[in-house]
């Protein structure tokens, strides 16, 4: 990974400057190099490298076996073995950028910006990796403006450099959903739940033990407040970018055919197929989020409750108790029925999820859909997101909404994401395709995003 930074020589120097120079060096070229760019670079293992523009001040010649000067740029390594690696490959290497990659480097030359692989994402991401596989490779612009934090640029599944040199920016970048600016009730954070037992934390990572302090829905004093915003929303016009990257693994695609009869065909149908998914906190029982996931269904449904059945099975098999709930649409007629499955815990039943077919609307032009619920129970109501649709408006590929700093203080966030991510209150982002593009799911897009910052 790489990014740029602007020298403010009217702020501290960084803490990797002075770990590489002497103090009174590293002041130097603080100084001497106000508002030119520079650049730190994570290799594959070891510290972070330190890249530094044209400079006149004398760099001191304890550090001449970790330095490397190439086209005006001076490179200073935190050990030998990376600098080595770095001559053995630059002897080997002949870079032929695409205009993608070409248009990052301009980036990175220019103003604050980021490039990174999978590895730097592997790192920051963790276990949510596999839903990240759209966006292994990516180059952004940074922009910071008071407390708005903005990034355009590209994302892809595959290195920039093999990206066809038909693809370009989009002509007209689609407008990112604002900010809500309005206060949302402030979520409870994880560390206020020490009480939970080790045996229910290593059985549901999300889950948290009741407080035993919980106002009683019957005291009067107990004051009602509004929902809390969702944690995380997103609608997408296909269910590739976020379940592609797992279907693609033989393990799981095999295993939903032979165990729950989803065939190959019906699985790709749904992975074309629009989606949206929420979560929310969830303020009852053992679980910290409860998840809202939709799938738009083909028009004949009958193989998708054939493996619906499927799975029903097995969860009984694995012991899980079956329960059939009716809905209520929100006009107050009959929408069915949900299926939902718990599990029996400290001679308690809890509830672990469910799922319901939405039947197709054809007055209002709405397909079947199915809903699959974690740790909450399926309702009837239509989804849409905080935007009114549940569907991203063209060109839009995807749309995501996310309390970033509320998913931190529950512990759902990976502490590896930068701080800015892990304390803004809020972050949308928008994906659309690339000028050129010349199908539905080509491996690179361009991604607009903000957040705010406290």
């Amino acid at each position: 990974m790489v990014q740029s930074f602007r020298v403010d020589a009217a702020k501290p120097v960084p803490a990797l400057w002075t770990k590489l120079f002497d103090p009174k060096t590293a002041s130097e070229l603080w100084q001497q190099l106000d508002e030119q760019i520079w650049w730190q670079a994570w290799p594959q293992e070891g510290d972070p490298l330190l890249i530094l523009p044209e400079t006149t001040v004398v760099l001191p010649s304890a550090t001449a076996p970790l330095r490397r000067e190439i086209e005006g740029f001076t490179l200073v390594f935190a050990d030998l073995l990376n600098a080595v690696t770095f001559d053995q490959e630059a002897r080997s290497s002949n870079i032929v950028p695409s205009p993608l990659e070409a248009q990052c480097f301009q980036y990175l030359k220019k103003g604050s910006a980021v490039l990174w692989t999978p590895a730097a994402l592997a790192s920051m991401a963790g276990p949510m990796l596999p839903l990240l596989q759209s966006a292994s490779y990516g180059c952004f612009s940074l922009e910071l403006k008071g407390k708005l934090l903005s990034w355009n640029g590209v994302v892809g599944s595959r290195p920039l450099r093999q990206a066809s040199r038909r693809l370009a920016p989009p002509d007209q970048p689609a407008a990112i959903p604002s900010l809500n600016t309005i206060a949302t009730q402030p979520v409870e954070p994880s560390s206020a739940k020490q009480s939970s037992s080790k045996k229910t934390t290593a059985k549901t990572p999300t889950s948290k033990t009741p407080s035993s302090k919980t106002p009683s829905s019957k005291d009067p004093s107990t004051k009602k407040t509004a929902p809390a915003a969702p944690l995380l929303e997103m609608s997408s016009s296909s269910s590739r970018s976020l379940l592609g990257a797992m279907l693609n693994r033989p393990l799981i695609r095999d295993g939903l055919e032979e165990d729950y009869g989803l065939p190959p065909t019906l699985q790709l149908e749904l992975l074309d197929a629009p989606l949206f998914l929420k979560v929310i906190q969830v303020d009852q029982g053992p679980f910290l989020a409860g998840v809202q996931l939709d799938l738009q269904l083909p028009a004949d449904t009958k193989r998708v409750v054939s493996a619906l059945n499927s799975a029903g099975e097995k969860l009984k098999e694995g012991g899980l108790q079956r329960r059939e709930k009716k809905l209520i649409s929100p006009n107050g007629r009959p929408a069915g029925r949900a299926v939902l499955w718990f599990e029996k815990h400290d001679e308690k039943e809890r509830l672990l999820g469910g799922w319901t077919l939405i039947n197709a609307d054809d007055a209002k032009k709405r397909p079947a859909q199915l809903r699959l619920t974690l740790a909450t129970s399926p309702h009837a109501k239509a989804s849409s997101s905080a935007s009114g649709t549940a569907l991203p408006p063209d060109p839009v590929q995807l749309v995501l909404s996310m309390q970033p700093n509320d998913l931190e203080q529950l512990g759902l966030l990976g502490s590896s994401w930068p701080r800015p991510v892990r304390m803004a209150r809020q972050l949308n982002l928008i994906l659309q395709p690339l000028a050129g593009s010349a199908t539905r799911h080509e491996d690179w897009s361009w991604m607009r995003g903000q957040l705010a910052v406290p």
